[in-house]
Protein backbone atom coordinates (compact mmCIF):
# COMPACT_ATOMS: atom_id res chain seq x y z
CA UNK A 1 0.00 0.00 0.00
CA UNK A 2 3.16 2.74 0.38
CA UNK A 3 2.87 3.14 -3.39
CA UNK A 4 -0.38 4.74 -3.37
CA UNK A 5 1.00 7.12 -1.00
CA UNK A 6 4.08 7.93 -3.44
CA UNK A 7 1.14 8.80 -6.02
CA UNK A 8 2.45 12.53 -6.03
CA UNK A 9 0.03 14.81 -7.35
CA UNK A 10 -2.91 13.23 -6.79
CA UNK A 11 -5.52 14.41 -4.05
CA UNK A 12 -6.58 12.38 -0.89
CA UNK A 13 -10.30 11.44 -2.49
CA UNK A 14 -7.99 10.12 -5.58
CA UNK A 15 -5.76 8.30 -3.13
CA UNK A 16 -8.40 6.90 -1.86
CA UNK A 17 -10.09 5.94 -5.07
CA UNK A 18 -6.89 4.15 -5.78
CA UNK A 19 -6.67 2.23 -2.74
CA UNK A 20 -10.02 0.75 -3.39
CA UNK A 21 -9.27 -0.55 -6.65
CA UNK A 22 -6.00 -1.55 -5.34
CA UNK A 23 -8.12 -3.41 -2.37
CA UNK A 24 -10.07 -5.16 -5.16
CA UNK A 25 -7.54 -6.66 -7.26
CA UNK A 26 -4.82 -7.80 -4.78
CA UNK A 27 -7.64 -10.15 -3.68
CA UNK A 28 -8.82 -11.26 -7.20
CA UNK A 29 -5.75 -10.61 -9.52
CA UNK A 30 -3.06 -13.57 -9.42
CA UNK A 31 0.48 -12.66 -7.63
CA UNK A 32 2.29 -12.32 -10.94
CA UNK A 33 -0.67 -10.35 -12.57
CA UNK A 34 -0.63 -7.94 -9.56
CA UNK A 35 2.86 -7.46 -9.32
CA UNK A 36 2.78 -6.68 -13.37
CA UNK A 37 -0.26 -4.22 -12.92
CA UNK A 38 1.72 -2.28 -9.92
CA UNK A 39 4.54 -2.32 -11.95
CA UNK A 40 2.87 -0.57 -14.99
CA UNK A 41 1.51 1.40 -12.59
CA UNK A 42 5.17 2.92 -11.40
CA UNK A 43 6.36 3.36 -14.91
CA UNK A 44 3.35 4.81 -16.04
CA UNK A 45 4.44 7.71 -13.21
CA UNK A 46 7.46 8.44 -14.30
CA UNK A 47 6.83 9.04 -17.53
CA UNK A 48 3.53 11.27 -16.40
CA UNK A 49 5.61 13.07 -14.26
CA UNK A 50 8.19 13.72 -17.53
CA UNK A 51 5.80 14.31 -20.22
CA UNK A 52 2.36 15.82 -18.47
CA UNK A 53 3.49 16.95 -15.36
CA UNK A 54 6.98 18.54 -15.55
CA UNK A 55 5.67 20.12 -18.80
CA UNK A 56 2.78 21.74 -17.15
CA UNK A 57 4.62 23.49 -14.17
CA UNK A 58 5.43 26.74 -16.19
CA UNK A 59 2.26 27.23 -17.49
CA UNK A 60 0.01 27.80 -14.76
CA UNK A 61 -2.56 26.75 -12.00
CA UNK A 62 -4.90 25.55 -15.13
CA UNK A 63 -3.15 23.63 -16.64
CA UNK A 64 -1.38 22.11 -13.74
CA UNK A 65 -5.11 21.18 -12.33
CA UNK A 66 -5.62 19.67 -16.06
CA UNK A 67 -2.70 17.72 -16.05
CA UNK A 68 -3.01 16.48 -12.20
CA UNK A 69 -6.82 15.07 -13.85
CA UNK A 70 -4.84 13.11 -17.20
CA UNK A 71 -2.60 12.04 -14.29
CA UNK A 72 -5.10 10.74 -12.23
CA UNK A 73 -6.53 8.61 -15.24
CA UNK A 74 -3.74 7.10 -16.32
CA UNK A 75 -3.05 6.10 -13.04
CA UNK A 76 -6.90 4.44 -12.64
CA UNK A 77 -6.14 2.68 -16.78
CA UNK A 78 -2.64 1.51 -15.24
CA UNK A 79 -4.37 -0.05 -12.54
CA UNK A 80 -7.11 -1.86 -14.50
CA UNK A 81 -5.59 -2.06 -17.67
CA UNK A 82 -5.49 -6.10 -17.32
CA UNK A 83 -8.37 -6.54 -15.53
CA UNK A 84 -10.13 -9.16 -18.16
CA UNK A 85 -6.95 -11.07 -17.77
CA UNK A 86 -8.78 -12.98 -14.30
CA UNK A 87 -10.79 -14.25 -17.10
CA UNK A 88 -10.50 -17.43 -19.47
CA UNK A 89 -10.71 -16.96 -23.62
CA UNK A 90 -14.09 -18.55 -24.00
CA UNK A 91 -15.14 -15.74 -21.05
CA UNK A 92 -13.59 -12.88 -22.40
CA UNK A 93 -15.21 -13.67 -26.12
CA UNK A 94 -18.91 -14.27 -24.44
CA UNK A 95 -18.32 -10.74 -22.88
CA UNK A 96 -17.24 -8.79 -26.12
CA UNK A 97 -19.89 -10.57 -28.13
CA UNK A 98 -22.48 -9.57 -25.82
CA UNK A 99 -21.71 -6.15 -26.13
CA UNK A 100 -20.65 -6.53 -29.88
CA UNK A 101 -23.07 -3.33 -30.73
CA UNK A 102 -20.51 -1.38 -28.99
CA UNK A 103 -16.76 -2.30 -30.05
CA UNK A 104 -15.53 -1.50 -33.31
CA UNK A 105 -13.60 -4.41 -34.57
CA UNK A 106 -13.53 -6.84 -37.19
CA UNK A 107 -15.15 -10.62 -36.36
CA UNK A 108 -11.51 -11.86 -37.49
CA UNK A 109 -9.86 -9.91 -34.53
CA UNK A 110 -12.41 -11.60 -31.95
CA UNK A 111 -10.11 -14.82 -32.72
CA UNK A 112 -6.91 -13.35 -31.37
CA UNK A 113 -6.56 -14.28 -27.86
CA UNK A 114 -4.05 -11.79 -26.70
CA UNK A 115 -5.77 -8.93 -27.36
CA UNK A 116 -9.37 -10.02 -25.92
CA UNK A 117 -8.36 -9.00 -22.50
CA UNK A 118 -8.15 -5.01 -23.80
CA UNK A 119 -11.40 -5.04 -25.44
CA UNK A 120 -13.57 -7.25 -22.80
CA UNK A 121 -11.44 -5.29 -20.36
CA UNK A 122 -13.37 -1.94 -21.01
CA UNK A 123 -16.68 -3.42 -20.59
CA UNK A 124 -15.84 -4.77 -17.42
CA UNK A 125 -14.16 -1.80 -15.94
CA UNK A 126 -17.45 -0.47 -16.53
CA UNK A 127 -19.69 -2.81 -14.94
CA UNK A 128 -17.57 -4.38 -12.41
CA UNK A 129 -15.83 -0.95 -11.40
CA UNK A 130 -18.36 1.30 -12.43
CA UNK A 131 -15.47 3.38 -14.87
CA UNK A 132 -17.61 5.69 -16.65
CA UNK A 133 -14.97 7.91 -17.95
CA UNK A 134 -14.53 7.13 -21.73
CA UNK A 135 -11.07 7.84 -21.78
CA UNK A 136 -9.92 5.65 -18.68
CA UNK A 137 -11.60 3.15 -20.69
CA UNK A 138 -10.38 3.88 -24.05
CA UNK A 139 -7.00 3.59 -22.83
CA UNK A 140 -8.20 0.03 -21.34
CA UNK A 141 -9.38 -1.39 -24.41
CA UNK A 142 -6.48 -0.18 -26.76
CA UNK A 143 -3.23 -0.65 -24.77
CA UNK A 144 -2.53 -3.73 -26.42
CA UNK A 145 -3.35 -2.58 -29.65
CA UNK A 146 -3.33 0.93 -29.66
CA UNK A 147 -5.08 2.92 -32.26
CA UNK A 148 -4.01 5.82 -34.74
CA UNK A 149 -3.12 9.65 -33.10
CA UNK A 150 -3.19 7.83 -29.87
CA UNK A 151 -3.46 10.85 -27.18
CA UNK A 152 -0.63 11.32 -24.29
CA UNK A 153 -2.02 9.57 -21.89
CA UNK A 154 -2.82 6.08 -24.03
CA UNK A 155 0.76 6.08 -25.53
CA UNK A 156 2.30 6.18 -21.53
CA UNK A 157 -0.44 3.22 -20.55
CA UNK A 158 0.29 1.31 -23.93
CA UNK A 159 4.67 2.00 -23.24
CA UNK A 160 4.60 1.11 -19.64
CA UNK A 161 2.86 -2.08 -20.08
CA UNK A 162 5.44 -3.51 -22.63
CA UNK A 163 8.42 -2.21 -20.69
CA UNK A 164 7.69 -1.93 -17.24
CA UNK A 165 10.66 -3.27 -14.77
CA UNK A 166 9.29 -6.46 -14.31
CA UNK A 167 9.45 -7.01 -18.59
CA UNK A 168 12.21 -9.32 -18.99
CA UNK A 169 13.48 -9.49 -23.29
CA UNK A 170 16.78 -8.19 -25.31
CA UNK A 171 15.07 -4.84 -26.48
CA UNK A 172 13.68 -3.77 -23.21
CA UNK A 173 16.53 -1.48 -21.54
CA UNK A 174 17.36 0.32 -24.38
CA UNK A 175 12.98 1.50 -24.83
CA UNK A 176 13.69 2.32 -21.29
CA UNK A 177 16.00 4.23 -22.06
CA UNK A 178 14.82 5.69 -25.21
CA UNK A 179 11.27 6.43 -22.92
CA UNK A 180 12.86 8.61 -20.56
CA UNK A 181 13.76 10.84 -23.96
CA UNK A 182 11.41 10.83 -26.68
CA UNK A 183 7.86 9.34 -25.71
CA UNK A 184 6.82 9.50 -29.50
CA UNK A 185 10.01 7.70 -30.79
CA UNK A 186 9.45 4.78 -28.00
CA UNK A 187 6.25 4.64 -29.12
CA UNK A 188 7.41 3.70 -32.71
CA UNK A 189 10.24 1.33 -31.34
CA UNK A 190 7.63 -0.15 -29.06
CA UNK A 191 4.98 -0.90 -31.63
CA UNK A 192 7.71 -2.19 -34.16
CA UNK A 193 9.31 -4.55 -31.49
CA UNK A 194 6.06 -6.04 -30.99
CA UNK A 195 4.65 -6.64 -34.43
CA UNK A 196 8.15 -8.47 -35.16
CA UNK A 197 7.40 -10.62 -32.18
CA UNK A 198 3.86 -11.32 -33.53
CA UNK A 199 5.42 -12.26 -36.97
CA UNK A 200 8.20 -14.70 -35.32
CA UNK A 201 5.40 -16.02 -33.04
CA UNK A 202 3.16 -17.08 -36.67
CA UNK A 203 0.61 -15.47 -34.68
CA UNK A 204 -2.17 -13.18 -36.56
CA UNK A 205 -2.52 -9.55 -36.50
CA UNK A 206 -4.95 -7.04 -35.10
CA UNK A 207 -6.59 -5.88 -38.68
CA UNK A 208 -5.87 -2.55 -37.84
CA UNK A 209 -2.03 -2.71 -36.77
CA UNK A 210 -0.71 -1.79 -40.21
CA UNK A 211 -2.76 1.16 -40.05
CA UNK A 212 -1.48 2.72 -36.93
CA UNK A 213 2.12 1.81 -37.71
CA UNK A 214 1.73 3.97 -40.74
CA UNK A 215 0.37 6.86 -38.78
CA UNK A 216 2.65 6.05 -35.93
CA UNK A 217 5.62 6.37 -38.82
CA UNK A 218 3.72 9.34 -40.43
CA UNK A 219 4.25 11.38 -37.21
CA UNK A 220 7.12 9.95 -34.98
CA UNK A 221 9.72 7.87 -37.95
CA UNK A 222 12.37 10.37 -37.64
CA UNK A 223 14.72 12.45 -35.73
CA UNK A 224 12.62 15.96 -36.77
CA UNK A 225 9.08 13.87 -36.30
CA UNK A 226 10.07 12.77 -32.89
CA UNK A 227 8.87 15.75 -30.63
CA UNK A 228 6.00 16.94 -33.23
CA UNK A 229 3.02 16.34 -30.65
Amino acid sequence: MDFINNLNYLNEEQKEYISAINERISRTFGKHLYEHTISTLSYCQKLAKIYIIDKSLTLGTENIAQSSNIYFKICVGAMLHDCGKIFNSGQLRKIVLKNISRLNALESDLEIDSILHGFAGAFIAEEEFDIKDDEILKSIKYHTVGYCDMSIADRIIYIADKIEEGRNYPEVSDLRELSLKNINLCLLEVYKNNIIYIIKSNKNIYSETFMIWNNICEFYGGLSNGSRR
